[in-house]
């Protein structure tokens, strides 16, 4: 972007901004047209690149005075590039005109009339490609540079815009209730059973036990999220926590990790198309910058321009089927942005979504993630306090990585605005199953409290742990016994073995585990054993299947909206490159 003494610099990028490249010929009636030199034709492309940046320039100083003398038609055009990538894409150009003459509700002829003008006025341009659609495109420079506002009240007057106050679903505190459940699953689940029925957690206790602190809805929608994106999964007759993707999530950084919590599955629905990635970017900047609504009006005709832009020229149909099939696809695709709580409607008749009268804007946080904020500063504590009864209080906006490594080897309490984990000898215990270090909690507790830590707290949990008889915290088996006599394992190996489900054990000295087989044999004392709790098998079948699946795809995302930038215009613009 060219501003103030940046002006005279030449880069490829000023190029890019006209994305004429160094055609001699054109350039010269460019600057010729602009700045009234009547220079000689060069075929020197630095030469050719210091012109442009000139018109750029002057573009800068004058875009308003140049904006300002155009026809209503031509600042509609304006319009449309400015608040959609740069471009509008075309096979025939006459029936793309009659789509904008028939959704922004300006006559055809008019409209024909504007893009000869405009393109007289080098402020437009067509782009011809060879497999896909060719288009229609203005320079940013000159498209930066003008007041939107102003453009909105030339084109549609003083009543375009419509109030809508989007929800900030982060005043929700996703990031501790998110804690909570891991925290919860890991207290109260797995539950396995010797019949092989499979056990679920009691939905209704869950969703009792953080009542007051999140509505039914929205819980149940953080589950179904983290559920089909992995984190929490059935195995072995069990709900557990995937601990290989609980560790790359952890690891991410907060923006990317809010990704996945508010934008992933629905990406993932639509396949991770280009086309909707597109749509959700304009949505995001006429909701974050613009600070309004946008009519499904106008959004869907955007949504099909991105659509067409993406697509093949062999792909193409008949117009009117086209509009059709797209528009159906689109109904659903605002369906989607609405369950999921990403955008808000404004609707005419409370049962129908409506693409003539219906409004929409962008929910919080959504928009400002597919604005490129930074959210690290709204999350920037890293202590908590540790109470000598062996509560942790955790205040809001604690680090999601130091919360959800607490989460592992804690209970649950109390989670609130301000929330309460328990350390427990049962909690450490099962967090060892998920593969915390015994050494690593003292020294977690260590690094993020806020003051120090009660000393009957550290001896209780080095207790805790040095009651274990293990040897090696990596070779373990887990061994299931009849119910009818678990109660007697449990006793006669007292702080031997730890109980991590009903009847189910974990032990690690293999001294301990012979003597209960043998015990077992001698009483005629049913067992089975557990083959694999998070080991071998965890890692060859779920690891491949959620972690390398959902993080390529995380990182489309992000490298999507680096491609494209945090402006919903044409600077960024690649002609023909895709994401892979």
């Amino acid at each position: 972007m060219l501003e103030g003494n940046e002006s005279s610099i030449i880069t490829s990028k000023n190029v890019m901004d006209w994305m004429i490249k160094e055609e001699p010929h054109l350039v010269k009636k460019i600057h010729d047209h602009f700045l009234r030199n009547n220079l000689e034709m060069s075929f020197d492309s630095v030469e050719n690149t210091r012109r442009l940046t000139e018109v750029s320039a002057y573009f800068i100083k004058h875009a308003e005075e140049i904006y300002a003398g155009l026809s209503t038609s031509e600042k509609l055009l304006i319009y449309i590039m400015k608040n959609g990538f740069g471009w509008i894409v075309y096979e025939e150009i006459e029936s793309t005109l009659k789509i904008i003459s028939k959704i922004f509700r300006f006559e055809s002829d008019g409209l024909i009339k504007a893009v000869d003008s405009l393109s007289s006025k080098f402020l437009l341009f067509k782009y011809d490609r060879l497999k896909k659609y060719s288009f229609l495109f203005s320079p940013p420079v000159f498209l930066r540079n003008i007041d939107n506002n102003i453009v909105i009240k030339d084109v549609f007057g003083e009543n375009y815009k419509i109030t809508l106050e989007p929800d900030d679903l982060l005043n929700s505190h996703y990031i501790p209730l998110i804690a909570g459940l891991i925290s919860y699953i890991i207290t109260y689940s797995p539950r396995s059973s010797e019949t092989n029925e499979i056990h679920k957690i009691d939905f209704d206790k869950l969703l009792a036990f953080f009542s007051d602190f999140a509505e039914k809805h929205v819980l149940e929608l953080i589950i179904k999220k983290l559920t089909r994106f992995g984190f929490f999964q059935k195995f072995n007759n069990r709900i557990i926590i995937n601990k290989h993707l609980f560790d790359s999530i952890a690891s991410l950084s907060i923006n990317e990790q809010l990704y996945i919590i508010f934008l992933y599955e629905f990406m993932d629905r639509f396949d991770f198309k280009k086309s909707a990635f597109m749509t959700l970017k304009l949505l995001a900047s006429r909701s974050f910058m613009q600070k309004n609504s946008i009519s499904l009006r106008e959004l869907f005709f955007y949504y099909l321009n991105n659509q067409i832009y993406i697509s093949l020229k062999n792909d193409s149909k008949n117009l009117k089927l086209l509009l059709q099939q797209e528009e159906l696809k689109f109904i659903f695709f605002v369906k989607n942005l609405e369950t999921e709580n990403i955008a808000m409607l404004k609707r005419v008749h409370p049962d129908v979504i409506s693409i003539a009268t219906d409004y929409i804007i962008m929910n919080e946080p959504h928009a400002s993630l597919l604005n490129n904020v930074d959210f690290s500063n709204r999350f920037v504590e890293e202590k908590f306090i540790v109470e000598s009864n062996f509560d942790i209080i955790v205040e809001p906006f604690v680090k999601p990585d130091i919360l959800f490594k607490l989460a592992l080897f804690t209970e649950p309490q109390t989670i609130q605005t301000i929330s309460i984990f328990k350390i427990s000898k049962e909690s450490i215990y099962r967090s060892l199953a998920y593969g915390i270090k015994k050494e690593e909690i003292i020294d977690f507790l260590k690094s993020h409290s806020k003051h120090s830590i009660p000393e009957n707290v550290l001896d209780g949990i080095r207790n805790f742990i040095d009651n274990l008889s293990a040897e090696s915290m990596e070779d373990y088996r887990i061994i299931q016994i009849s119910a009818h006599s678990s109660a007697l394992i449990k006793e006669n190996y007292k702080n031997q073995i730890i109980e991590i489900e009903p009847h189910t054990f974990i032990v690690f000295n293999k001294t301990i585990l012979k003597s209960i087989e043998d015990y077992c044999k001698r009483e005629h004392i049913s067992t089975k054993y557990i083959n694999d709790f998070l080991g071998e098998n965890y890692n060859s079948s779920l690891l491949p299947k959620s972690l390398s699946h959902n993080i390529k795809h995380l990182h489309a995302m992000k490298a999507f909206f680096d491609f494209y930038g945090s402006e919903p215009i044409g600077a960024n613009l690649k002609i023909d490159n895709t994401i892979n």
